[in-house]
């Protein structure tokens, strides 16, 4: 079991070569993959990001919003853990406090690709960082 966040599910969709196949392993080895629902919006603007900056096409980001679609990523809601979110909003983005507080509550590694995260020191679970978009 495993929560993965915005930033490491990019990868899973669209990167190509070893950045790619090592979180895809990853994610297919867990089994029971988990998200808040939160997870939705971000996708939807990462990658439509990614293709108004010109690292994707059109074509790329419907493929990868219907390989999402197809995904087992059983979404939580986090409001249950508001006092959680709160206490870690001091050191990470209140949406970066909702994958942490999630796997916390799971008791579950997060699966991520921005280092930030486990550098804050702020996560109480393990936090496993994959082609770090911020080094």
């Amino acid at each position: 079991m495993i929560v993965i966040d915005c930033s490491a599910l990019v990868l899973v969709l669209t990167a190509h070569g070893s950045d790619g196949e090592l979180v895809r392993s990853r994610v297919a080895a867990a089994g029971d993959v988990y998200a808040p629902t939160l997870l939705d919006y971000e996708i939807q603007s990462a990658l439509l990001g990614m293709q108004r900056g010109g690292k994707l096409t059109e074509r790329e980001v419907e493929r990868a919003v219907l390989a999402y679609r197809m995904l087992p990523i059983d979404k939580r809601e986090t409001l249950p853990f508001w006092d959680r979110v709160k206490q870690l909003h001091a050191n990470l983005s209140a949406y970066d406090s909702q994958y942490v507080a999630l796997a916390e509550a799971l008791g579950v590694p997060l699966i991520t690709s921005d280092a930030r995260i486990k550098r804050s020191g702020a996560a109480k679970c393990e936090v496993e960082v994959f082609a770090s978009i911020r080094p």
